[in-house]
């Protein structure tokens, strides 16, 4: 009887390895997608986080202080948070990556 579970057991360990297999791959992909369009996005961002900033500087120098720290800290969030969340995401990823790893 104990020979039939191991058997059993020895079966179905092998089908779930193959299962995660298959949503690791997915998991590779949607990292790898992740990464592009977040790295697009970073730029995009980036670039227009800039325009803030400029704008920001330019505020302060015609004499709106409250204009320009707005366009300053406007500017310096929609740079950063983009990033943040690609860096986050690929983590995220990552670690469900290597927990299924370990099953």
């Amino acid at each position: 009887m104990m020979t039939v579970l191991y058997g059993i057991g020895t079966v179905l360990r092998f089908i779930l390895r193959i299962v995660l297999l298959s949503v690791q791959a997915v998991l590779t992909l949607l990292m790898l997608a992740i990464g592009f369009i977040g790295g697009l996005a970073n730029i995009v961002c980036w670039l227009l986080g800039a325009f803030f900033v400029i704008g920001g500087i330019c505020s302060f120098i015609n004499g709106s202080a409250s204009l320009g720290w707005q366009g300053l800290i406007v500017g310096i969030i929609v740079a950063v948070v983009p990033q943040a969340l690609t860096i986050w995401g690929a983590e995220g990823i990552g670690c469900l990556k290597e927990l299924l790893g370990r099953v």
